[in-house]
């Protein structure tokens, strides 16, 4: 097994208003859990700064607010910064300056973008569950689930207001459910919830829009309709994950962007409603949200991926982040499944 002797990987747990800070032993496959922060709230989506030296939270209960976590030298996680948001927020993630951080409100209907001046608060045509920036933040990206479309928020100047920027509502097919959004360089990948479709699409920085590649129908045998939660990619977009809620599975797929399609290399059985997922070298992270439990799937000496282990955390495990980004490798180890 090709892994770091020792990795640590954070869980936000909402149900006991924790953020845990834990470790995976490489030669054994052991969890530990190291730490416990108390958020004093409902904490649930993540992000690291680009130097993975602060970690971001949204308090999803009132009253809502953004926490800026530190990292020790030792690795411990200590409070730093507590500032107030005005709406639930089911995402957070940097801007294209990494100064600031862009929010996306499913319940509230809205995205908004905090920054030192202050934050800044848009209203989207239905539920927004991820808002992302492409070209340096030329253009955000933000997903309508229920409405069925993508916000594109376009402008010349990256740290122009949201509600003076150009406006584009892209809708990719009919069956339009977008909930999360993964990118890797100019390619981006957008699951939709309700539907067993993946949208393939690039960015353009001439024109500074999105351009659709292709739409990949996943064929997963699911009773009613499906449930997607998070999708995740290499930094390469070599592969994606993918989390289903409704079955309780994790789907491995192989991005062959030549053929338009993505070809399925791994379905694994994962703890109940799992929502995020975290990936790095030969390891597999996920969270489920009913079971209260982590999952730990690795690639072993066969080729193919097996459970490692399976540990209760806290309740209601809604994010999990390494502390390292995905790593070539793990792409490397999908492609070789394919």
């Amino acid at each position: 097994m090709k892994a770091d002797p020792r990795l640590e990987f954070v869980v936000a747990c909402a149900g006991d208003g924790v953020v845990q800070r834990w470790a995976l032993h490489g030669a054994s496959g052991r969890l530990e859990c190291l730490q416990q922060l108390d958020c004093a709230g409902p904490v649930a989506p993540l992000a690291w700064d680009r130097e993975r030296r602060s970690l971001y939270a949204a308090l999803r209960g009132e009253p809502y607010a953004l926490l800026r976590m530190r990292v020790q030298s030792d690795g411990s996680l200590s409070h730093a910064q507590r500032r107030e948001l005005p709406a639930d927020m089911a995402y957070v993630g940097l801007d294209g300056s990494a100064e600031g951080l862009l929010c996306a409100s499913y319940t509230m209907g809205c995205i908004a973008w905090v920054r030192d001046a202050g934050v800044e608060v848009l209203p989207t045509d239905g539920p927004a569950h991820a808002c992302v920036a492409l070209g340096g933040g030329r253009l955000l990206l933000a997903t309508q689930t229920v409405e069925g479309s993508l916000l594109c928020l376009a402008a010349d100047d990256p740290g122009l207001a949201l509600a003076r920027r150009r406006v584009q509502r892209l809708r990719l097919h009919a069956q339009a459910s977008p909930r999360h959004v993964a990118v890797a360089g100019d390619l981006v990948f957008i699951d939709n919830e309700e539907h067993g479709v993946i949208d393939v699409c690039r960015y353009d920085p001439l024109a500074n829009a999105l351009r659709p590649l292709f739409s990949s129908e996943l064929g997963h045998a699911i009773d009613g309709r499906p449930w997607y939660a998070d999708i995740r990619c290499d930094a390469e977009g070599a592969w994606l994950w993918l989390s289903e809620r409704r079955q309780g599975m994790v789907h491995g797929l192989r991005v062959d962007l030549r053929g338009s399609r993505l070809v399925p290399t791994a379905s694994l059985p994962v703890p109940a409603t799992p929502r995020a997922i975290a990936a790095h070298g030969d390891w597999l992270l996920c969270c489920g949200e009913t079971a209260d439990a982590l999952s730990l799937h690795a690639r072993g000496a066969d080729g193919r991926w097996h459970e490692r282990a399976r540990v209760n955390c806290g309740a209601r495990p809604m994010w999990v982040e390494f502390l390292l980004p995905p790593t070539r490798s793990a792409g490397q180890l999908l492609l070789e499944d394919g």
